[in-house]
């Protein structure tokens, strides 16, 4: 449901902390906020009053798109005095934060694809805000010895021909590193010689300390001027983040840019903050010199305080009001039966543990690091570091334990992909010459597999395919001179196509272009082996969930929605029930009876299947696994969103019920050895399942009845998922070919097969294993 760019970025860390630590407040519970971006000094009150007459001369309708026109010539009368720069009125726009700033400009310069090289640590919405604009965040990390400062040599590394922008924020949010002029002219000069633009993020530009001269990147040169836009507002000089007010400055192209993404966006930056900005930028400045003195003063002491815990390093900032101590020291060690092993849990622990409130490092591109904010009071800040140095010293060395290495392949697409069946041998012989061109000898993988007698060879250029593909199937044997039944080409990595899969049934030949997870490839194959061994050897696929009860075989099938998943592994809690397939199976008919094979060596599993299989979890530890989520940022359960007590926060290096994208290739030897698991079974029910409040637990079904809601792939009752998908025929995914003749094909065969087995609509919201248990055992 929602979209694949959304899906990609999480929550801001910062300001979940931020409203956890309130909530906690709300509760009675006394917590130390140091996770906080903003002033604690108010708004000056020359500002506010501003504010106060716009609101009572009814200045509250909407402006000029780009900002009123006394604002903009205020900023551009700022830039001239603070930083000697010039600007035109159509080079200025003024929009609803610097944030928003930043956003437009993404939206108005990257192109699809287009890189922008992010220093690390950086503000955790460049790479979020990047990723929406459809480009691609290229991070380069500093170095703590260096001053948290991008080198020139770091940048001209990290610069190719997609390379569109590079962010330089100066002072930097987490690290208060500031940039010198000579190390500003050290990156210019590399920046001059390339084509790309430089994003000046300086908001905290007015925030230096101990006499540090602040350079904007832009007066640097005309020609650096040209290639710059230049991002500052009020929030943080001027203590207004609640205002709203950002502004950017630069060629006038790009500006324009802006401004129309802005005109179907939010229109105009309010009126009210605009009028309190416009007295902020050109009254009295003497607020701003009295902050950065305080803010000092809070720094020395935060860094004398921090450096006196043991192990622990930390940089001193030249600006902002953040500092950034490294803690890896203590990752590893316990307290209360809570181990640390990352920023993540060390927050998670001061948090629980010290009642204060910081932000994880790695939120940043930094996990061996923390951030803390001195932006509050010298009470709250001497309070919260005695509590974090008592904390901190209730750490101990843990007893030995094994950790878990996860064999984890993190793969671009994470979904599903349109798939194209009917292609003609033209098109096909032309994707064919496509994929060759692309699997060149240093990255070529091949292998056969044996699936249900149909042999099927895999070409790739994706390392993970070819080594989920060998754990997945059985391998075949075939001469030299002899042909497979069916090929198929994975290859990633061409430029300008989708993610996509075609299909030729004339020469069983599938084509995957672009999609480097192992999903696609799998259900490609199992259809290409449905599409070749109905005709060749008489074999129906079923797609649903099995078990051998002492050789009589079950099958559960039914739409998303129907509890399948669930109900099945509540079966298998039952001893006398064995593990057949979780996904397909292929049923041979005879002398009227169904020999059901599970044709799969491993078992590609959701590895969320915890959640109803919780003693899966250490089998998934030694298997190869595929997208399981190692960041909290990117949990896709809602359900674990909701928990205080989530395993990422408190530390864990992953967590296997956290996306649904994610799957292990499981051994079903391992569930429960040899006994536990059959690999053919004489299938003898299907139970269709649906679920709904008010029909019976289990209905039997005639034929004509079971077939008639097979063919539609519906059950009434089923709970609607949140899924544009439509019902699927059989409720079978993998079917390749959903026109009349093939499904006609699908329809004789189960005719035949209901001939063989007992189905019963089964409603799993009335009924449970135990009403199943009734219909295969007939007990009470």
């Amino acid at each position: 449901m929602i979209s694949e760019k959304v899906n990609q970025i999480g929550a801001s860390p910062t300001l979940k902390i931020s409203a956890k630590a309130k909530a906690m407040r709300a509760e009675g519970i006394d917590i130390v906020d140091l996770s906080v971006g903003e002033p604690d000094f108010p708004t000056p009150e020359n500002a506010k009053a501003a504010g106060i007459r716009a609101i009572q001369q009814n200045f509250t309708k909407y402006t000029e798109n780009e900002g009123i026109p006394a604002l903009k010539k205020a900023v551009l009368a700022r830039m001239k005095e603070d930083c000697g720069l010039d600007y035109d009125l159509n080079q200025v726009i003024v929009s609803p934060g610097a944030k928003a700033s930043l956003f437009l400009i993404f939206q108005a310069l990257i192109d699809e694809g287009e890189e922008v090289i992010i220093p690390a640590p950086y503000w955790v919405t460049y790479p979020m805000a990047v990723i929406l604009a459809k480009g691609k965040p290229v991070i380069v990390r500093t170095k703590e010895e260096n001053g948290f400062v991008m080198t020139p040599e770091e940048l001209k590394a990290a610069i190719n021909p997609s390379t569109k922008a590079i962010i330089l924020n100066n002072p930097s949010n987490p690290t208060g590193a500031a940039y010198s002029k000579a190390q500003l002219e050290a990156l210019a000069e590399v920046v001059r010689k390339e084509d790309v633009f430089v994003i000046a993020d300086e908001i905290y530009g007015k925030l230096i300390f101990d006499d540090f001269e602040f350079r904007s990147f832009a007066s640097l040169g005309e020609d650096i001027k040209k290639k710059t836009v230049v991002v500052n507002g009020v929030s943080k000089s001027y203590s207004m983040t609640g205002w709203r007010i950002g502004y950017a400055l630069g060629p006038a192209e790009i500006i324009n840019g802006m401004a129309k993404v802005q005109s179907h966006s939010t229109s105009n930056p309010c009126s009210i903050s605009q009028y309190a900005s416009l007295e902020a930028l050109s009254g009295p400045q003497y607020e701003i010199s009295k902050m950065v003195a305080e803010f000092q003063r809070r720094r020395n002491y935060c860094l004398m305080r921090l450096r006196s815990i043991p192990n622990v390093s930390c940089f001193k900032p030249q600006g902002a009001f953040y500092l950034l101590p490294n803690f890896s020291a203590y990752f590893d060690r316990e307290a209360a039966g809570v181990q640390i092993r990352n920023s993540y849990g060390l927050a998670y622990y001061l948090l629980k543990e010290a009642r204060v409130a910081i932000v994880p490092g790695d939120s940043f591109g930094a996990d061996s690091h923390i951030r803390l904010s001195y932006a509050t009071s010298m009470e709250n800040l001497e309070k919260g570091l005695d509590r974090i140095s008592e904390a901190m010293a209730k750490l101990k060395a843990p007893k030995k334990v094994r950790r878990v290495a996860l064999s984890n392949a993190v793969t671009r697409v994470k979904k599903s992909v349109p798939v194209e069946a009917g292609v003609t041998a033209k098109v096909r012989d032309a994707l064919v010459a496509e994929m060759d061109s692309h699997l060149t000898p240093e990255n070529y993988y091949e292998w056969n597999a044996n699936i249900s007698g149909v042999v099927v060879q895999l070409r790739t250029n994706v390392s993970h395919l070819y080594d989920f593909w060998v754990e997945n199937w059985y391998p075949a044997q075939i001469e030299a001179d002899l042909e497979p039944h069916g090929i198929i080409y994975a290859v990633d990595g061409i430029a300008g196509r989708e993610p996509r899969v075609f299909y030729n049934s004339e020469t069983k030949t599938g084509v995957i272009v672009n999609a480097d997870n192992y999903g696609p490839l799998r259900s490609l194959a199992l259809g290409l082996v449905m599409d070749a061994s109905e005709r060749l050897f008489g074999v129906c696929g079923v797609r649903g969930m099995s078990a051998d009860a002492g050789g009589k075989g079950l099958i559960l099938v039914g739409p998303p929605g129907t509890r399948k998943t669930e109900l099945f592994y509540e079966l298998l809690e039952d001893k006398r029930l064995r593990l057949h397939a979780n996904d397909i199976v292929f049923v041979r008919q005879s002398a009227g009876k169904a020999s059901a094979d599970c044709v799969e060596r491993k078992l590609f599993m959701a590895t969320n299947t915890v959640e109803s299989f919780p003693r899966l979890a250490s089998l998934f530890d030694g298997s190869k696994c595929e997208n399981v989520v190692t960041h909290k940022d990117d949990c896709k359960n809602a359900d674990c969103l909701r928990q205080d007590d989530c395993r990422l926060d408190r530390g864990s290096l992953f967590c296997y019920k956290a996306s649904p994208e994610a799957h292990a290739m499981l051994d079903p030897y391992w569930i429960g050895g040899k006994s536990a698991y059959a690999k053919r079974t004489e299938l003898s029910w299907i139970f269709i399942l649906r679920n709904d409040p008010v029909s019976p637990a289990a209905v039997k079904l005639s034929k004509d009845e079971a077939l008639r809601i097979l063919e539609t792939g519906e059950s009434a009752g089923a709970k609607k998922a949140l899924s544009p998908a439509k019902p699927q025929p059989f409720y079978n995914p993998h079917l390749l070919f959903k026109t009349g003749e093939r499904l006609d094909l699908q329809k004789a065969y189960f005719d035949r097969l209901l001939d063989a087995v007992s189905c019963y609509l089964f409603n799993s919201g009335a009924g449970g294993a135990s009403e199943i248990k009734k219909i295969i055992w007939g007990e009470e």
